[in-house]
C-alpha cells in the first residue's frame, strides 16, 4: 500500500496545469519566432516615423514600458501591486549619472553599473516587503520608494544627486555608448534600436519565466500561498526572485532613460512616476504581457496631446474609471475576451 503526502498532491496538481512537454516546446518555439519577428519589424520604426517629435514619443513609450512590464509581471503572476518600482528605475538612472559625471566612467560601463544598482535596490527592498501582501505590500513599497526620494533631495546628497536641481550627465566626447556618441544617444531615431531590443528581450524573458515551472509555482503562491507553505514549499524565495527580476527589468529602463535624456531629476523617484506606470498598466491590462506596453504607449500619447490646461490627470482619472468599470481586464483583456467569444461563435 502506498501513501501520498500533501506535497505530492500539490506537486501533481501543479504539473497537471502545465501543458504536455511537446505542446509546451511547440508553443515556446512559436512564441520565440513571434518575438523575433516583432523585434525585426520594430527596427524599421525610425524609417516609418520620420518626425523627430513623434519618434521621441515612441522612444519614451518604449523605455517606460520596461517599468510597466516589471509592475505587470508581479501583478499577473503573484497578484501583488507595487508602487516601489519607480525607485529601481530612478536608482538605476542615478547610478548612470554618478558613474559618468562623478567617476568618469564610460557610458556603457555606467549603464551596466546603473542596472546593478537598481537590481541591488530591488533585492534590498524585496527582503523587507515580499512577506507582505495586498494593501500592506502596496504601502510598504510606496513608503520605501518615497524614503529614497527624500534621501535624493537632501542637501548633503547634492554632490551625488544634485538634490532638487537634478543631475546633468557629463562625460568625454570621445566616449560612446555601444558605438553611439553623445549627440547620437539623444537622437531618438538612432537610440531606438537599443531601447526596442531591450524591451523585446525583457518581455520575452518574462514570458518564458511565466511559462516555466517557476512561473507555475508563482501562480500557485498567488492562488493559495498558505496551502503552498503547508505543503512544504518555501514561498519566500520565489516571491523574492520574482520581485528582483521585475526590479531588474525596471532598472534597465531607468538606465536607458538616463543615458538618452542626459539629465536626471528627483521626479523619476517620486510617486508620480510609479503611479503613472501603474495606471498605464491597469488601463492596458495585467492579464497579457502586452497589456502594460499598450497602456504605456497610450499614456505617453495622451500626455503629449491632452495635457492642455493642466487637465491630463482629469482625463487620466476618467479613463481609469471607465476601464475599471466597463473593461475590468483592461484593453487587452477585453480584446482577448472578444476574440474568444468570436471563436466560440464560429464553432
Amino acid at each position: 500500500m502506498t501513501t501520498t503526502t500533501p506535497t505530492d498532491d500539490v506537486t501533481e496538481t501543479m504539473l497537471d496545469v502545465l501543458p504536455p512537454a511537446r505542446g509546451r516546446r511547440k508553443g515556446t518555439l512559436i512564441g520565440l519566432g513571434l518575438a523575433l519577428g516583432v523585434l525585426l519589424a520594430g527596427l524599421a520604426v525610425p524609417h516609418v516615423v520620420t518626425d523627430t517629435y513623434e519618434m521621441s514619443l515612441v522612444l519614451d513609450g518604449t523605455i517606460l514600458s520596461l517599468l510597466a512590464i516589471g509592475i505587470g509581471f508581479l501583478a499577473r503572476h503573484l497578484g501583488i501591486i507595487s508602487l516601489g518600482h519607480g525607485a529601481f528605475f530612478g536608482a538605476a538612472a542615478y547610478g548612470v549619472g554618478i558613474a559618468t559625471t562623478n567617476w568618469g566612467w564610460t557610458p556603457t560601463a555606467a549603464v551596466g553599473f546603473g542596472i546593478l544598482v537598481g537590481t541591488g535596490m530591488a533585492l534590498l527592498m524585496g527582503l523587507l516587503v515580499v512577506r507582505a501582501s495586498g494593501f500592506g505590500f502596496l504601502m510598504l513599497t510606496l513608503a520605501l520608494s518615497q524614503a529614497l526620494y527624500a534621501l535624493s533631495v537632501q542637501t548633503s546628497a547634492r554632490p551625488l544627486t544634485g538634490a532638487h536641481d537634478g543631475k546633468l550627465l557629463a562625460y568625454d566626447r570621445d566616449m560612446t555608448f555601444l558605438g553611439l556618441g553623445q549627440a547620437d544617444v539623444m537622437n531618438p531615431g538612432l537610440f531606438w534600436p537599443m531601447a526596442w531590443i531591450a524591451l523585446v528581450v525583457c518581455a520575452t524573458l518574462l514570458w518564458l519565466v511565466g511559462r516555466s515551472r517557476f512561473g507555475t509555482t508563482l501562480e500557485g503562491i498567488r492562488e493559495n500561498e498558505e496551502r503552498m507553505r503547508f505543503s512544504g514549499y518555501d514561498t519566500f524565495l520565489p516571491r523574492l526572485l520574482a520581485f528582483v527580476l521585475s526590479g531588474a527589468v525596471a532598472s534597465i529602463g531607468g538606465a536607458l532613460f538616463a543615458i538618452n535624456a542626459g539629465y536626471i531629476s528627483p521626479d523619476i523617484l517620486g510617486f508620480a512616476r510609479a503611479g503613472d506606470s501603474l495606471i498605464a498598466a491597469l488601463i492596458g491590462g495585467f492579464g497579457l504581457l502586452a497589456g502594460p506596453i499598450v497602456g504605456t504607449f497610450l499614456y505617453v500619447y495622451a500626455q503629449a496631446n491632452f495635457n492642455f490646461g493642466g487637465n491630463l490627470h482629469l482625463f487620466t482619472g476618467l479613463t481609469l474609471i471607465l476601464v475599471l468599470v466597463f473593461m475590468p481586464g483592461g484593453i487587452t483583456g477585453t480584446l482577448q475576451k472578444l476574440y474568444h467569444r468570436l471563436r466560440k461563435g464560429q464553432r
